[in-house]
């Protein structure tokens, strides 16, 4: 029986696979670290790499940017009776402020308010 040539793994199979895996196991690493310290993280893909290169002045061709990481302190309010986990973050019970959802979200084009039905 002759099976077709099939690769189950991923691979490094260029140099830019290669940094973007390493790059992701340094970005966990800060992750972690930053919510052992008590704040808050977000990493994001899929943003304007352009758009970051140019604000942040990363010149093109070297250097990529496989994702963000946003770090801070959590929004917390203080309200009695909410439960604080083993590092010290407070979960539940209130929302930070929102954006109103006709600003957020839009019905199929931009600018046109989401109507929920």
């Amino acid at each position: 029986l002759l099976l077709p040539d099939i690769q189950l793994l991923p691979t490094l199979s260029s140099a830019e696979t290669w940094s973007q895996k390493n790059t992701m196991l340094v970005a966990m690493t800060y992750i972690l670290a930053c919510t052992s310290r008590g704040m808050a993280t977000c990493p994001m893909e899929g943003f304007d790499a352009n758009g970051v290169r140019k604000v942040l002045g990363i010149p093109r061709g070297r250097f990529g940017i496989p994702l963000l990481v946003c770090a801070g302190t959590p929004y917390q309010r203080n309200v009695e009776g909410q439960e604080v986990d083993d590092v010290g973050l407070i979960h539940g019970g209130t929302l930070s402020p929102r954006y109103p959802l006709e600003e957020v979200a839009y019905n199929n084009k931009f600018g046109t308010g989401f109507q929920s039905t």
